[in-house]
């Protein structure tokens, strides 16, 4: 194995603090109650998950298209929503980072691995998702960042996922992704021909998939999905 790439959004970086955040903001901005800015916020991230994995989203405007959404919901204009997640970005702390998550990059890199962050975009731009991977020290250990609004792109599409394949020269049977959704991580990986690990908190340990697929409960785990890729026995391995 070569390089392993990561979500960012609950495989990283925890989505909720971000998103109470954002509320709170909006909320600010719109004279409106926090509860009603989660609420239109959720609905939202529903409708555009559901837009996407029907096909229906425009992977040339993943966040412009998720911007305008929401500004919709609220009948106000897209310019609130960015002041929104700009202030958000301001005011969410260190519980964002998900437990584990630079102890598993730190003992990656001192394995000579290769490290990378795929996300989608939903509301921010990729470039905020970026300034807190790097305000929360984990860019330190992040090689390359390819985000939807950038490539252009949006998971589970196989753009999204050969990117970083090919910025790097890496084979797609050298590559590992990890990430917490099936459909849009695992099962998109797996599509290009890499190998894949679905992080599902309710995993009694690390289960085989397929082939070259893993289900784990939590981020500490890819360590060990790579020892029995690397032919290594691994303690919590079903």
């Amino acid at each position: 194995m070569r390089l392993v790439s990561f979500d960012v959004w609950n495989t990283l970086l925890d989505i909720n603090p971000m998103l109470d955040s954002m509320a709170m903001e909006l909320g600010d901005l719109l004279g409106i109650c926090p509860v009603d800015a989660i609420e239109g916020i959720t609905l939202a991230r529903e409708m555009i998950k559901g837009m996407r994995a029907r096909g229906e989203g425009n992977p040339r405007r993943p966040l412009e298209e998720s911007q305008e959404l929401l500004a919709g919901l609220f009948g106000a204009g897209i310019e609130v929503v960015r002041r929104a997640a700009a202030r958000a970005v301001l005011r969410v702390g260190s519980e964002i980072v998900i437990p584990g998550a630079g102890e598993t990059l730190a003992e990656l890199k001192g394995r000579g691995l290769i490290i990378t962050a795929t996300g989608n975009v939903m509301f921010w731009p990729g470039s905020y998702t970026r300034l807190l991977l790097e305000r929360f020290g984990l860019m330190r250990y992040i090689d390359g960042t390819f985000f939807a609004d950038e490539v252009r792109a949006f998971k589970p599409l196989p753009q999204i996922f050969m990117k970083p394949l090919k910025a790097f020269d890496v084979r797609s049977e050298e590559a590992i992704h990890v990430g917490d959704t099936l459909a849009e991580d695992f099962k998109g990986a797996r599509r290009v021909g890499m190998w894949a690990v679905w992080i599902n908190p309710e995993a009694g340990g690390v289960k085989r998939i397929d082939e070259r697929g893993f289900e784990v409960p939590n981020i500490r785990a890819v360590l060990d999905v790579l020892d029995i890729a690397a032919g290594k026995p691994a303690q919590s391995f079903q």
